[in-house]
């Protein structure tokens, strides 16, 4: 008895980590040809998610894993990444997803470990990730630059990396002293758990199960102790007629579980299959195990016919939505990117869809070959708006932003096309278009939050197909709409014009469609909002 209270007394003291979460697809499981990456950031460092772009030759000092002595660095590649706010230059970029120029992407999620380096000097995830996606002009160079940082000692957290390219995809598990290296052809899907270094994470091994996939299924009394090769597991409390009681031992609360359902019983996971007089059959696994495969059995589902819009729906995935385990939508001041690397072209066509909380908000392109971001994605007020969603409407806000987005993945896409004939002049058309659906977005936000329902469900429904017909929407409901909404609607009609408008300038000469746009914000500016819609649709047309 006093030993296990001693090792319960070092389970409580087993390191903590952040629910990350991330999903691969790769070669035929997409819908076309790119590879996907989504990460789900529960960020380590709270505080509101900013997009940083950080420009090839950017130069830095930062210390030594060990010694702590300055180390010059230079930035060999651009690169886009999620950080939180003040984690961005002039100080030293925290990203804990990021794209390059290569075309090659970067997730990861923490794996707690004591393998780690003990040194106050010691380089956290994002320093991990940065000195590969700053230097890596394909995937195996990322790989070797991420193995490169374990060969140095020089992680003080253990990790989850994933790395995915044009071509390939890794999952690399590691901390400061071993690794694993998995090539991912299909699909992936991963959080903050160890898989093939289960047998280095000996607390894990001792206290919960002797593998990770190690699963009890069987018959049970009231009394049985289930455990799968460890000191702590399950003990069945009561059974009676389609439900069981548990919780897990030595210590843990009761849990109730419905016959056909299951249920988190501390770390573990127990589901009941059948109830039959005084027995029952239940299945008992490590909880993280039973989340995989539930994701897994729902991302096979759409197995090559993976999109940019699944990841973003599986970003919003609540515990109800995977029988009680762990949601994708969890607390706040989270974020989510999902990548879209095609296979040729990646270092124009190369891109990301941002949320700074996709549970709240919209996501957002970034192509990697534009030359900027709308302020708000990079201040950290989209965030707090997105906060402000959440708090006011809860977790299922988003649902009905997915109208806004299939819009504005269809208008991208035909702006993709578009670029492939007009290579030389990609930076500036992704910056133009890429930087007003980041306004559009804004601009929808901040109408959801101080509409009233009834304008609300109206602001919702203009979107619909394409920009024409959302612009002929806006037309149809605006004088229905209070002053305010009004002066909002023909702010976000402005916008989408106004990028068409810059992009026929540009690239055509055609200086007609900015007129009849500067017209329109002529008008609006006077506060004849129904007249400037008039104005937005013939300069769009």
């Amino acid at each position: 008895m006093k030993y296990l209270i001693i090792l319960i007394f070092i389970l409580l003291l087993f390191p903590g980590v952040n629910a990350c979460k991330d999903i691969i697809a790769t070669n035929d499981a997409t819908a076309g040809d790119y590879n996907l990456l989504l990460k789900v950031r529960d960020p380590s460092r709270p505080g509101l998610q900013v997009v940083c772009m950080v420009n090839k030759g950017y130069e830095y000092d930062y210390h030594h894993p060990w010694s702590g002595k300055e180390m010059h660095f230079v930035t060999n590649h651009k690169y886009i990444g999620v950080a939180t706010k003040g984690d961005v230059p002039p100080n030293i970029v925290k990203a804990g997803m990021a794209l390059n120029d290569a075309g090659v992407a970067y997730g990861d999620a923490d794996s707690p470990s004591y393998w780690i380096n003990p040194s106050k000097n010691a380089w956290d995830d994002f320093d991990w990730i940065r000195y590969s996606c700053q230097n890596a002009s394909d995937e195996e160079e990322a790989v070797d630059y991420l193995i490169d940082v374990v060969e140095m000692h020089a992680p003080g957290v253990a990790e989850n990396l994933f790395v995915v390219g044009p071509e390939r995809a890794y999952i690399i598990e590691a901390d400061a002293y071993h690794y694993n290296v998995k090539e991912v052809n299909g699909i992936a899907v991963m959080s903050n758990y160890p898989k093939e270094l289960w047998d280095k994470r000996f607390l894990k091994k001792i206290f919960i199960s002797s593998s990770f996939d190690k699963t009890f299924e069987g018959d049970v009394r009231k009394g049985k102790v289930i455990r799968l090769g460890s000191l702590l597991g399950v003990r069945i409390l009561n059974i009676g007629d389609g439900w069981i009681s548990a919780r897990q031992i030595p210590f843990g609360e009761k849990v109730m579980i419905k016959e056909g359902e299951g249920r988190r019983v501390g770390y573990f996971y127990v589901k009941l299959l059948n109830c039959y007089g005084r027995m029952a059959r239940v299945s008992v696994c490590y909880e993280y195990y039973a989340w995989e495969n539930e994701m897994m059995e729902k991302i096979r589902q759409k197995y090559g016919f993976i999109t940019p819009q699944d990841m973003m729906n599986w970003s919003r995935l609540h515990s109800y939505d995977l029988n009680n385990l762990r949601g994708m939508c969890e607390g706040e001041e989270k974020a989510a990117m999902v990548f879209k690397i095609p296979t040729r072209n990646a270092d124009i066509m190369g891109m990301g869809w941002f949320a700074p909380d996709q549970c709240a908000s919209i996501f957002i392109p970034i192509h990697i070959a534009s030359k900027d971001i709308a302020s708000h994605y990079k201040s950290g007020e989209a965030s707090e708006l997105a906060k402000e969603i959440l708090h006011a409407f809860g977790e299922n806000a988003s649902k009905n932003f997915k109208r806004i987005e299939e819009v504005f993945i269809k208008e991208n896409e035909q702006m993709e096309k578009f670029v492939l004939g007009n290579e030389e002049n990609a930076s500036d058309i992704f910056t133009i278009s890429d930087k007003e659906m980041q306004n559009q977005a804004y601009i929808m936000e901040e109408m959801y939050l101080r509409a009233d329902d009834k304008e609300r469900e109206a602001i919702i429904n203009i979107w619909e197909n394409d920009y024409l017909a959302t612009l002929k929407n806006i037309k149809s409901v605006i004088s229905s709409c209070g002053e305010e909404t009004k002066k909002n609607l023909a702010s976000l009609a402005s916008s989408i014009c106004k990028g068409r408008a810059e992009i026929a300038k540009k690239i055509k000469n055609d200086g007609e469609p900015l007129k009849e746009w500067e017209k329109g914000n002529d008008v609006a500016s006077e506060e004849n909002y129904e007249k400037s819609i008039d104005y937005f649709i013939n300069a769009y047309e």
